[in-house]
């Protein structure tokens, strides 16, 4: 058994969630959606689109048949370890630090050359990189990458001028 970090969304307005998945779909594809209340509507529309989601107080997204008390335990613990599961750097990686984690990392200033960043989570960098990035999480932002190697998902994402998520399946510039 392996530990994952997710992410969740709260789903309160319906309008709002058709409109964020329709819009972004692969950047919440691999996210959980956490109903406040049992809406056949929205789990509807979530199963039509494949994507993941549980009832708060209610049966969730596992059929009733299949559910055991583990499935119930595991489902609570998810909700706790959400907040743990990030890593926020506000401070410039130096050359030489080396940063091995399978949390999500998010950079707030700059990695320099010579050091050397590798997680299984995702990455958030929004400043420069001119150090070495492997990130094999579900996405990538990168704010500028000018003379750094950050490799995503085994390639090489070369320069980055502009802010620019990656998934596996997408690049976008952020303008």
């Amino acid at each position: 058994m392996r530990q994952k970090s997710i992410r969740v969304f709260e789903v309160e307005d319906f309008e709002k969630l058709k409109n964020v998945v329709n819009s972004k779909y692969e950047l919440v594809k691999n996210h959980y959606f956490l109903l406040k209340e049992d809406n056949d509507e929205i789990k509807e529309f979530l199963k039509s689109k494949n994507l993941s989601f549980f009832v708060l107080n209610s049966e969730g997204f596992t059929p009733v048949k299949e559910k055991t008390p583990e499935i119930r335990i595991v489902e609570k613990e998810i909700i706790k370890k959400i907040k743990n599961k990030t890593v926020i750097y506000d401070k410039i990686i130096r050359s030489g630090e080396e940063i091995n984690s399978e949390d999500n990392l998010v950079f707030l200033n700059r990695i320099n050359a010579g050091a050397r960043v590798h997680t299984s989570g995702n990455v958030e960098i929004f400043d420069e990189c001119e150090g070495f990035v492997r990130c094999d999480g579900d996405y990538l932002l990168v704010k500028k990458n000018t003379k750094g190697t950050i490799i995503f998902k085994d390639s090489d994402i070369g320069t980055v001028e502009k802010m620019t998520v990656f998934t596996e399946n997408m690049k976008k510039v952020i303008e």
